[in-house]
């Protein structure tokens, strides 16, 4: 064989070698910037905000790549990033996605972006802590680990959950919809529904159940992870992907950083782009500051590893519950 053939053959395969090594890294738009695909939950889901406001503002030029957002509902997002379909989601939350991981599917956790606030509403403003809801109806998705994370919180803080009657809700409309009605004497909301309800009517009241000593005591690190920006291992595997991961997650900061700088601005461009009422967003972003918790995943470790090792097994929402080598793959080693 002659020496320019062999070279021909020889280059040959290390493009196709550096193709595969490569695969899922996303092209360049026209000014050569690399674009990162994500999906988000459809609004009025927070998960769509903060890249919002980074493709609005062009936060993602400024850090040297280009953010493509494909929202879905968050069934088919789950479903997509389960299967491989698409690979990366700002959208992962474990309280529901790690039913799929205990499926097997091969995801990991990079940052997180919300928190939870652990809330309850109420329409008579008798009903004001923990120890008012004994004999009362409460409406919760009992399906997820939220009501797990909610039942341990509220048994921390002294209610017997033997006294008080569960009606599984899914979906938080049908449970608005069931406290309105009186058929139910609580919900347990997100900040979105709670700014939706507060900005609509002074119907309902509002109060939280999150006890930071408590939760500290069984899972230290930040807060209770909500939100969190994951990725198909086989993606973040790849060096180049890991690199405008960090440029997202510093991205991601920049929009945190202009959303509490410039609440009215950041509700105006919001509520136009998820044609959400301004008023909510603005609620949400002024008295419900602290959801936003810009953080690697590794230190929400304990709270991940505490939620699918004892919570969620316990309520019967996983398979099983995950082994040390499953979190261990699970929350990955992202630093910014």
């Amino acid at each position: 064989m002659r020496n320019s053939s062999r070279q021909s053959i020889i280059a040959a395969v290390a493009v196709i070698i550096t193709a595969a090594a490569f695969a899922g890294v996303a092209r360049a738009d026209t000014e050569g910037l690399p674009i990162l695909p994500i999906t988000v939950f459809q609004a009025p889901s927070y998960s769509v905000w903060l890249p919002t406001i980074i493709t609005e503002k062009r936060l993602d030029a400024r850090r040297g790549f280009r953010l493509k957002v494909t929202e879905k509902p968050g069934t088919a997002a789950y479903i997509d990033l389960a299967q491989g379909a698409d690979l990366v989601c700002f959208c992962v939350a474990p309280q529901t996605f790690t039913q799929f991981v205990a499926q097997g599917a091969a995801v990991t956790l990079l940052f997180n972006v919300f928190s939870h606030t652990n809330l309850v509403a109420v329409t008579d403003p008798s009903i004001n802590s923990v120890a008012s809801l004994q004999d009362k109806t409460i409406a919760a998705n009992t399906a997820t680990g939220q009501w797990a994370v909610s039942a341990f919180l509220l048994k921390q803080a002294g209610l017997d959950l033997s006294k008080v009657k569960i009606r599984s809700a899914i979906g938080s409309g049908g449970a608005i919809a069931e406290l309105a009605l009186g058929r139910v004497d609580a919900i347990l909301p997100g900040p979105v529904e709670v700014a939706s309800l507060q900005t609509q009517t002074s119907q309902f009241h509002v109060f939280s159940i999150f006890d930071k000593a408590a939760w500290q005591a069984v899972a230290p690190g930040p807060g209770i992870p909500n939100i969190l920006f994951g990725a198909q291992r086989k993606w973040w595997d790849n060096p180049a992907n890991k690199d405008i991961s960090r440029r997202f997650y510093a991205a991601v900061q920049d929009a945190a950083a202009f959303a509490v700088a410039h609440p009215e601005e950041t509700a105006a461009i919001v509520g136009a782009r998820t044609k959400m009422p301004k008023a909510a967003v603005l609620y949400t972003l002024t008295h419900f500051p602290e959801v936003i918790n810009i953080r690697p995943a590794s230190e929400f470790k304990p709270a991940i590893a505490f939620l699918t090792q004892k919570l969620m097994p316990e309520a019967g929402q996983l398979e099983h519950a995950l082994t040390d080598a499953e979190v261990n793959a699970y929350v990955s080693d992202f630093t910014p």
